[in-house]
């Protein structure tokens, strides 16, 4: 059976303005763009758009979709504006909770409070007995109750683990666990059962899908107990169903234990590069930086491995024909890894992936202008903490947080993502970011405005650029004669509406090798 879409606008993407009056889809492909007249007598059955718009399917290229399923599962407090705020929220969970269960908060951001601090251990005891955890929104630093730092055997006496800090203050724990610290707890949490995991990537999946997305790229596996958890519940849930494209990241410290499952990709979960942390996060103050925090002098951030470590790593994926996808903020881990990549490099064709790259300088763009290398950008991460990055970082290198525009100049791939749960997946919100690069209801020039992009490229990150960082080139990311039939079609134009309401464009239809997976309801999914 073939279907005719037509009746709305209809961006390819090959070009900035370029459109096709219809799309002829057929098993999932697109068999032929063109006019009306021309495909209608092939078609068997046609899908009116209604005056709506529609782009290549967005995919986002940098998320954790099970960790955002258990965003919608637990208690967000990513709008909360203050500590008695945020106390009260999960005293009032507390309340009602066993001795022996878990209760979990997901996304503190405390440079949104008046007063920037956080709980002290013990306010946190106070608020019940159960164990309890709240991940700030970087998810490099968790606060922990006494309970939960005994589950996990944490002292005063426990020295910090390799890449990560358990903070003290005069020998006495707080509750802060940062970077590997905190794995000593999550990765260990006893409800990580197969039906968790499952209702977990059910709700993601579900919401992802409400927000235009037709696929993500995404790193689970190793916070899940053993890989084999996340993996089953996506072959029951994402290749069952058919109704999203999930390309998953394989974190280093389970990639031979992947290796030697001899899972198969599919056209919906597919397994791509390992993934390495190589250092924190500026809001814990653990961003690898060549020069110490403006608000913290004796600091420089932590590298999560030694560059032996990062050599055996890369050599490993090297030695299974594969990529690697690093996490990198700061500017001294950017620029560790480049010299771990250009000594070790992939094989001719392939590209490994820069997750973030948040602080740059012209040497560090020449250079990764010069390496196979395509870099994972998340436009949001200008948003919220900007200000609050200038405090720690200073006038002079801020001039290099967040770069895009650079990135392009140099004619590097560039995808675009959320890292959700860290951001709301919503790509619209990524695109407002890229092309104004500030925060929503404001007016000013923009966050580094010589770093803004144009509509075009913005939209691009989200749909060429996704495809690329994959080598998905030839089949992803545009609307194509042989291209899958993956669109996400808006009811209003990213490219002509007044910028202040691209946030706010509603989501039509989602659709997945030409079956419609989402369609508007009044309200969008977010369970």
């Amino acid at each position: 059976m073939a279907t005719l879409w037509t009746g709305g606008t209809i961006y390819t993407m090959e070009r900035a303005g370029e459109t096709v009056e219809a799309v002829l889809e057929k098993d999932g492909k697109i068999v032929a763009v063109g006019t009306v007249d021309t495909l209608l007598p092939q078609a068997t059955t046609i899908q009116h758009l209604q005056g709506n718009v529609m782009y290549p399917g967005f995919v986002d290229s940098h998320l954790h979709i099970i960790g955002y399923g258990e965003k919608l599962l637990h208690i967000d407090v990513s709008n909360v504006t203050s500590k008695d705020e945020l106390l009260h929220i999960i005293g009032a969970r507390m309340e009602g909770v066993s001795a022996e269960q878990w209760v979990v908060a997901i996304g503190m951001n405390e440079t949104a409070y008046t007063e920037p601090i956080f709980p002290t251990l013990s306010e946190l005891d106070a608020l019940g007995e159960a164990h309890l955890i709240i991940k700030r929104s970087c998810h490099h630093l968790i606060l922990a109750n006494s309970k939960a730092l005994a589950f996990a055997g944490i002292t005063n006496e426990s020295p910090s683990p390799e890449g990560g800090i358990i903070e003290k203050k005069q020998g006495q724990l707080t509750g802060v666990l940062k970077d590997t610290a905190l794995y000593l707890i999550v990765n260990n949490m006893p409800y990580y059962t197969p039906a968790y995991i499952e209702e977990a990537l059910q709700k993601s999946v579900a919401s992802l899908q409400s927000y235009g997305l037709v696929g993500g790229h995404s790193e689970d596996l190793s916070y899940f107990g053993p890989p084999s958890q996340p993996i089953q519940a996506f072959r029951k849930i994402v290749d069952a169903e058919k109704s999203f494209k999930v390309h998953l990241l394989q974190h280093h410290s389970v990639f031979e234990e992947v290796a030697l499952l001899k899972e198969q990709s599919t056209p919906y979960v597919e397994f791509g590069a390992m993934k390495i942390f190589v250092d924190g996060a500026f809001g814990g103050h653990t961003a690898a930086l060549r020069e110490p925090y403006c608000d913290d002098p004796d600091n420089y951030g932590i590298l999560v491995h030694s560059i032996a470590q990062l050599e055996q790593y890369v050599q490993l994926a090297r030695r299974y024909g594969q990529t690697v996808a690093v996490h990198a903020i700061g500017d001294l881990a950017i620029e560790t890894i480049l010299n771990v990549f250009a000594a070790y490099p992939p094989l001719e064709g392939q590209l490994d992936r820069l997750i973030h790259c948040s602080l740059v300088d012209e040497a560090i763009l020449d250079k990764l202008a010069a390496l196979p290398i395509a870099v994972d950008m998340q436009p949001q991460f200008v948003q919220g903490e900007y200000l609050a990055e200038i405090v720690k970082l200073g006038e002079k290198r801020s001039q290099g947080l967040h770069p895009l525009k650079s990135l392009l100049d140099r004619g590097l791939i560039v995808a675009g993502g959320s890292d959700a749960p860290i951001e709301v997946p919503n790509p619209l919100y990524g695109i407002y970011a890229a092309v104004a690069r500030r925060n929503f209801g404001e007016s000013h020039e923009g966050f580094g405005p010589q770093e803004k992009i144009s509509r075009f490229e913005a939209v691009r990150l989200y749909t060429v650029g996704s495809a690329e960082i994959i080598g998905q080139e030839h089949r992803r990311g545009k609307i194509k004669e042989g291209f899958s039939a993956d669109f996400t079609v808006f009811d209003d134009d990213i490219f002509t509406v007044d910028i202040e309401k691209i946030p706010h464009i509603q989501v039509a239809y989602t659709v997945v090798d030409g079956r419609i997976v989402y369609e508007q309801t009044k309200n969008r999914c977010e369970a």
